[in-house]
């Protein structure tokens, strides 16, 4: 005998209005609940302490946070969006949120391990960093260096030990390929990687650097 299967139960929306009734579905005890706009922001300072991000990623952090809520029958429909702009609004007036700053910050990091910009400004998108801070980031990276990918190659040479770093020489021509392969993963022209791997001596890329 068949039996017939239970309609899927509608997930409550964080924005929308109220879920359908979901029984007596007793409530989940948890350890920081959500029942109020201060105890999100409380949620979000701790995260913003812990890993700095856009506005983008900690809107969709909270947006997580205010699903576990309704789950755990904390919040009420509609106190998503409202509480969520709040909060957004009161870290991004005192600073502890700021997308420009954030991005000069990470393109800087990533330069120094030697990334060129095209993957600095892919990263910074898929972060969810907004077009003029990923411009400004891009300008501030121009102004580091004449030839900011080309100073970021020569720190990741530097860093793996590829041309005239490698304690291999001459390199052989496999090896070459190798050095030139790396530097290509960091999203360098050929160019580029060909100047850094063939560069006759360290000094030469230590002066890009600036080491």
């Amino acid at each position: 005998m068949r039996v017939a299967k239970k309609p899927p139960t509608e997930r409550p929306s964080v924005f929308g209005s109220a879920p359908a009734d979901r029984g007596d579905k007793p409530a989940k005890k948890r350890r920081f609940p959500i029942r109020t706009e201060e105890a999100l922001k409380n949620l979000a300072l701790s995260y913003v302490a812990r890993f700095p991000c856009t506005t983008d990623k900690l809107r969709k952090h909270l947006a997580k946070k205010m699903r576990d809520a309704l789950d755990a029958n904390e919040a009420q429909p509609g106190d998503g969006r409202r509480w969520i702009d709040g909060v957004i609004a009161t870290l991004t007036r005192v600073r502890l949120l700021d997308d420009t700053a954030y991005a000069e910050a990470r393109a800087m990091t990533l330069h120094r391990r030697g990334r060129a910009t095209s993957i600095i400004v892919r990263d910074l998108a898929l972060k969810g960093a907004p077009e003029a801070a990923i411009s400004h980031a891009r300008d501030a990276l121009a102004e580091t260096s004449e030839h900011p990918d080309l100073s970021a190659a020569a720190r990741l040479a530097k860093k793996k030990r590829l041309g005239p770093f490698s304690k291999l020489q001459p390199l052989t021509q496999d090896l070459r390929r190798k050095h030139l392969a790396t530097l290509a993963r960091s999203g360098v022209s050929v160019d580029t990687a060909r100047t850094v791997v063939d560069a006759k001596h360290a000094s030469e890329l230590d002066a890009l650097i600036g080491a």
